[in-house]
């Protein structure tokens, strides 16, 4: 368990290491197209099944209605009863697509749905308690993940809100943050 958690760690520096070096204007051109309303960076905290996740995802704009991104989530919860508990970690990274519903949502709203598909790192320790149990018998684990999601923003002066809910994975969660534009 010891070098999968050094992986996992490793894993989620260099995610968000590169999110973070990244320059805006640099990344801002990557997919820039005429309709360059939704080359944002989504930064987000919300409430899940499991955990609290904090999201992050850099969205580029391909058409009018068609925008993708890349995605990095964390999130940790506990999971115990009386005899102790289980501290779980998961990192997640993976690729979202929205299709845009411009006709029904005019600026300064944004509606959207679309697909997250993700792999999470499952990274979980015994916690304290009584007797440490011979072996995890939950029923969480890693892997690649794909769900739904449906979301929207509303542009309010120069801040921009987002909230996002994604189900039908083992992870069901809303975020709600801000998307800061790539200019």
């Amino acid at each position: 368990m010891g070098s999968n958690h050094r992986v996992y760690t490793t894993l989620a520096f260099a995610s968000l290491l590169a999110l973070v070096i990244c320059p805006f204007d640099a990344c801002a051109q990557l997919g820039r197209s005429s309709m360059d309303r939704f080359d944002v960076v989504n930064v987000g905290l919300g409430m899940s099944n499991r955990g609290l996740p904090i999201f992050v995802e850099l969205e580029q704009s391909l058409d009018e209605h068609i925008s993708a991104g890349v995605m990095a989530s964390y999130r940790s919860y506990t999971e115990g009863g009386a005899a102790g508990s289980w501290r779980h970690q998961f990192l997640g990274l993976g690729a979202q697509g929205h299709y845009h519903f411009v006709e029904l949502a005019p600026p300064p709203f944004d509606f959207f749905a679309g697909l997250t598909f993700t792999w999470f790192a499952h990274n979980f320790k015994w916690a304290g308690g009584q007797n440490l149990p011979g072996a995890y018998s939950g029923s969480v684990n890693g892997g690649f993940q794909l769900a739904a999601h449906i979301g929207g923003r509303y542009t309010y002066k120069d801040w921009t809100l987002f909230a996002q809910m994604t189900g039908g994975s083992m992870m069901n969660d809303l975020t709600v943050g801000l998307s800061i534009p790539l200019k």
